[in-house]
């Protein structure tokens, strides 16, 4: 990432950042919002702040109420959720995290350097670091969570230019890739760089081992979920707390009701209506403490098109839909206001994002697009919309059915699970797709949706748009030959114009996220990386958890 100052740049990322299949997940809305991840740094809310003690109390609990318990705790596992993510940064280290200027910033290694091409990197790490279980962290375990990474159904793809990871001495490890790949830095600070003991990154242990702060404490009696102390831990005088306590409940309002009367102490909040009872009742009682960076990269709500099949092959059908839609409307009726219109892949604030024409409605321009189409094909624009099982996700389509019938078009909306979401889009047996996602720190990130050959498509695979551009392949892939900032933001500034005109996607609204805690919980963002910079405050909508302490 370019060295700017923190006011100049935006988070991140992925749930996890930059892993494909978690992109394409997210992407689609395969979970509800209430799970979805971005990234952001602290910002204090309108909340007085309150009298921090003197000194660090050490011991207690810090209980954290989440929708659900962690999927999978493997890092080369099943696509990490925003409260899988959560309790994984209790576990585990990586091997690069994010400073507060959202630089890659070495955690787990000591050091990492590229040759002049950026076709091989060189990964050293630190010394004398252990599980918490007593193996030592080598080079060893390192290549072999590389490598089974790349076996990885959530990796693979995002490491396909990865042709060989080895381990020539017991600190070093080496990747080559393919092809240049100035930002492969990046891919370290996500799930990627999640380092595991290789017996639970494979399943052949069923408890989670990693390096971090804390470790596994199974469930109590109650049905949480405890991390306990990880008393080896190699960032001195590190954790603060005794234990960490995950306590599942499925319903967002129970959830802010209970950060709000006390039963937790820390809840992600990105529902619309609950972050507006949320700010209303923190104004109003003074009690909770909200964590927000308005500035960093969100999920963002968009419309995919499958531009394989009609009717959507035609752009006179795609940009019908896009000047039909108003999103101004769904901000303030589907999201209450909280949150701004989307632009496209990326945010308005972030370091890589390029004007271009602000989306609005035009009601009789999509009516032109409409007959066009008609005129061309001698049919109606009719198509049918996969919806993922989330409430605010519905709203929007509900809404887009209204908006897209007053300039001619008949949308079907077609409700699906997760999974079924997952199985029509990559295998392009899809018309469109609402989804919520693009929260990735570096547009590096997004290269694969959009990758491939215009006269062939995998049967099965990311590029759920089946839209290809050489013009974009060619920016992203010039992107990768260089660290230097001015050259990459004009490759990036390529693809945002040429997305924008050739419309394979529809961007409505990006949202909210923030983290809500009672005042008794001290230094949620203030922590330092194993580099010894500050780290990312907010990091997709999860926090470190090694400094934090409770009075």
């Amino acid at each position: 990432m370019p060295n700017l100052p923190r006011s100049e740049r935006t988070r991140r990322r992925l749930p996890l950042l930059g892993l494909l299949l978690a992109v394409v997940i997210s992407l689609l809305g395969a979970g509800a919002c209430s799970s979805s991840s971005g990234s952001a740094s602290t910002t204090s809310s309108t909340t007085p702040t309150p009298t921090t003690p003197a000194r660090v109390v050490e011991g207690g609990t810090l209980s954290i109420a989440v929708p659900q318990e962690p999927g999978s705790w493997s890092p080369a596992g099943p696509a990490w959720n925003t409260s899988d993510l959560q309790a994984a940064r209790g576990i585990y280290d990586r091997l690069m995290v994010r400073d507060e200027n959202d630089q890659p910033v070495p955690e787990l290694l000591d050091r990492i350097s590229a040759n002049s091409t950026f076709t091989a990197w060189t990964l050293e790490l630190r010394r004398n670091i252990t599980f918490s279980d007593g193996t030592p962290l080598d080079a060893t375990v390192v290549a072999a969570n590389l490598n089974l990474q790349r076996l990885s159904p959530d990796a693979a793809t995002v490491l396909a230019p990865v042709i060989f990871v080895t381990a020539p001495s017991e600190l070093t490890v080496v990747v080559a890739t393919a092809e240049p790949w100035s930002t492969f830095p990046e891919l370290l600070t996500t799930k990627i760089g999640a380092i595991a003991s290789v017996p639970a990154l494979t399943g052949e242990s069923a408890t989670p081992v990693g390096t971090g702060p804390f470790v596994y404490g199974g469930h109590a009696f109650d049905g949480s979920l405890w991390l306990n102390r990880n008393p080896t831990y190699w960032k001195k005088g590190l954790p603060h707390l005794d234990s960490v306590r995950l306590v599942t409940m499925p319903d967002a309002n129970d959830r802010v009701n209970a950060v709000l009367d006390g039963t937790v102490d820390m809840v992600a909040v990105d529902q619309p209506r609950q972050l507006t009872r949320l700010e209303e009742a923190t104004k109003a009682s003074g009690r909770t403490v909200l964590h927000e960076d308005r500035n960093a990269e969100k999920p963002k709500v968009s419309v995919a098109f499958n531009t394989g099949r009609p009717p959507f092959d035609r752009i006179t059908a795609r940009r019908a839909v896009a000047m039909a839609t108003d999103r101004t409307a769904i901000l303030t009726q589907a999201f209450d206001g909280q949150g701004i219109i989307s632009r496209g892949i990326i945010s308005d604030t972030s370091p890589w994002f390029s004007d271009h024409s602000a989306p609005a409605r035009d009601l009789e321009g999509a009516k032109k697009q409409v007959a066009e189409y008609v005129a061309e094909t001698g049919q109606p624009v009719a198509a049918q919309m996969l919806v993922p099982p989330d409430v605010t996700l519905t709203r929007v389509a509900t809404m887009l059915r209204v908006q897209l019938a007053e300039a001619g078009i008949e949308l079907t909306l077609i409700p699906v699970d997760p999974a079924m979401m997952v199985e029509a889009t990559t295998s392009g047996q899809y018309q469109s797709a609402l989804g919520l996602g693009f929260t990735a720190a570096h547009p590096d990130a997004y290269s694969p949706l959009f990758d491939g050959s215009p006269a062939e498509q995998p049967v099965v695979g990311p590029n759920i748009t089946r839209y290809v551009n050489p013009i974009v392949t060619k920016a992203f892939g010039d992107a990768r030959t260089t660290r230097d900032v001015t050259r990459q933001v004009d490759d990036y500034r390529i693809i945002q114009e040429q997305l924008f005109v050739d419309v394979p996607m529809v961007f409505i609204v990006q949202t909210r996220q923030v983290i809500a805690t009672g005042t008794a919980v001290h230094d949620l963002t203030k922590w330092s990386s194993g580099s010894g910079t500050t780290g990312l405050g907010l990091d997709e909508a999860t926090v470190s958890l090694a400094q934090i302490w409770r009075s």
